[in-house]
């Protein structure tokens, strides 16, 4: 009898202690580790045709965004214009690349919008019109793509295709080079260091050559950047240079959206 409390009540210490235990079953532990290795999400369609263009398989890449595009996959659509117009796995087709283009445009990705604008720009199967280029560069610099803001401030300066405005050139570079833009950077050095629409300021001049310098992936690039800011800095004081020098160590980009191109 004393034998059987004993056993009864090591099996209740026993109970107790499995209750108590982080993983009380089996069934409990292999859900744990479920949630710390999920398994592997598998590639969609669409990332296996950009898959096969970034190792080089564009006929395999075309193939892939065809069927996707036609189906009215708007990023597919964007790829298979940029094919077209690049003339990678098949002939070089402006009027093909135009097609996707308009569709993905149409349904707001900013990359065929500026890639729109490319093509009336450079006149790529059509007639140069600068009117409908800066329209499209518009509607992609106004979701964000850098290409496109960078273009249409070269456009707001030099009056093509819109009435010049010093004002708003500034203001295109200003939100390409927010994104880390090198181009725009260095263009607003020079605008802020001559006061070409806003005031005459070199500390922000400086900055912006410094951040161009420092972000230019062009040697020729880096060099303009590295000249300006070196004849500008005979002009200021220790002061003044130490100022741009700090504003430039603790600028951050904003990131970056719609598009590098």
């Amino acid at each position: 009898m004393w034998r059987r409390s004993r056993e009864w009540g090591l099996e209740r210490r026993r109970a107790r202690a499995l209750a108590a235990a982080p993983f009380p079953c089996p069934r409990w532990a292999l859900f744990c580790c479920l949630l710390l290795f999920p398994f592997p999400c598998p590639a969609g369609p669409f990332e296996d045709a950009a898959a096969a263009y970034r190792r080089g398989d564009y006929a395999n890449a075309m193939r892939l965004y065809q069927s996707l595009a036609d189906g009215g996959d708007p990023r597919a659509q964007n790829s298979l214009g940029r094919m077209y117009l690049r003339g990678q796995g098949a002939g070089r087709d402006y009027r093909q690349a135009m097609k996707w283009f308009r569709r993905a445009a149409a349904l707001g990705v900013a990359d065929a919008q500026f890639h729109l604008g490319e093509i009336y720009l450079r006149e790529f199967g059509v007639e140069q019109d600068l009117v409908e280029a800066a329209r499209w560069y518009t509607r992609a610099a106004e979701q964000g793509h850098i290409g496109a803001q960078f273009t249409l401030a070269v456009l707001y300066t030099i009056g093509r295709g819109v009435s010049r405005s010093p004002l708003k050139a500034v203001y295109w570079f200003e939100r390409a080079a927010s994104q880390g833009n090198a181009a725009a950077q260095v263009q607003l050095g020079i605008i802020y260091g001559a006061g070409q629409g806003v005031a005459r300021d070199s500390v922000a001049a400086y900055k912006w050559f410094a951040l161009g310098q420092a972000n230019a992936r062009e040697s020729k690039l880096r060099a303009k950047a590295s000249q300006n800011m070196n004849r500008l800095s005979r002009g200021m004081t220790p002061a003044q240079i130490a100022e741009a020098q700090r504003q430039a160590r603790e600028w951050q980009p904003v990131p970056a959206r719609g598009g590098q191109s």
